[in-house]
């Protein structure tokens, strides 16, 4: 299988890439420069993707690139369409016009459907995004519809939860271990109470790796998480221990714009194709630190 990962420099992109390389033939791109043979540098504005399908014949293409922000597309609206939706679009013309057999895995997010009024959240929920970024992954998943429904590109949007894991340089895991370097008194937003359903990149790897096999690929959107229900109070506190077991933690109350409160996934339909999540919250916390350590 010749699989192609676009971002494949980032957090998942580049986990994507490792796992896998052991078995099939992949190529990367992204806005980085790199020494890597099989490789397309992208550039950061105005990026095209016409080269990459006109010189080759994938069969997957996974979308891990993007802006994965909050904050950023709540400041940045416009750059955040950009990359999020603008380059999905162009991405999928690309295959469209050089490569109509290629399978696209776009990256969405649980984003898009902003405070549930019922957990866990199945597929079919109402939409509702709290920021730029969700409704700008909605756009991207309608953007993955319409080229299925009308010029039968292969296409499947994955709503990721949320993911954590060694190399994620940004979110709750990250900003708290930068606080906690600097003191064992932290502070942190919201009230603790809150709840994620938090996916290891392990699982999130294993969980794609079913998809590619035995995905529909009819522009369906599917939860990939655990479907297990952890509070923030919980998931830091349990990350703290294995930093600095003095670490004291407290919470400001304050929630910030586009945060939602309550997630907990129905995983019913990814587990239709196989998946099981093998990686609990505490495992995945200790190893996470364990990389944090070795690389600060």
């Amino acid at each position: 299988m010749k699989v192609i990962i676009i971002g494949s420099k980032g957090f998942i992109g580049s986990h994507l890439f490792k796992f896998f390389s052991t078995s099939n033939e992949v190529w990367g791109a992204d806005i980085s420069s790199s020494t890597e043979e099989k490789y397309f540098m992208l550039a950061l504005q105005n990026t095209s993707f016409e080269s990459i399908f006109e010189e080759n014949d994938f069969d997957v293409c996974i979308n891990a690139s993007g802006n994965g922000s909050v904050p950023i597309s709540l400041n940045k609206p416009v750059y955040d369409y950009e990359l999020n939706v603008t380059n999905t679009i162009k991405l999928l013309d690309s295959i469209r016009v050089h490569n109509p057999t290629c399978k696209f895995i776009n990256m969405s997010s649980a984003a898009v459907y902003g405070n549930p009024t019922t957990l866990p959240i199945v597929e079919s929920n109402v939409l509702k995004p709290l920021s730029p970024y969700g409704w700008h992954k909605l756009y991207a998943e309608q953007l993955c519809k319409e080229y299925y429904y009308l010029y039968n590109i292969q296409t499947i949007n994955l709503r990721l939860f949320s993911v954590y894991g060694e190399h994620l340089k940004k979110q709750l895991f990250w900003d708290t271990y930068q606080k906690a370097i600097r003191s064992n008194q932290i502070e942190l937003f919201g009230s603790g109470e809150e709840t994620r359903d938090f996916i290891y990149v392990e699982d999130l790897l294993n969980a794609i790796d079913c998809i590619v096999k035995r995905g529909l690929f009819n522009g369906e959107a599917i939860n990939i998480a655990t479907g297990k229900e952890t509070s923030i109070k919980e998931a830091t506190q349990t990350f703290c221990e294995f930093i600095d077991p003095n670490i004291k933690i407290s919470f400001n109350n304050l929630i910030k714009p586009g945060d939602p409160l309550n997630w907990k996934a129905d995983i019913s339909m990814l587990k239709s194709f196989g998946f099981e999540p093998k990686v609990n919250i505490e495992l995945g916390l200790e190893n996470t630190v364990r990389w944090l350590k070795k690389n600060k």
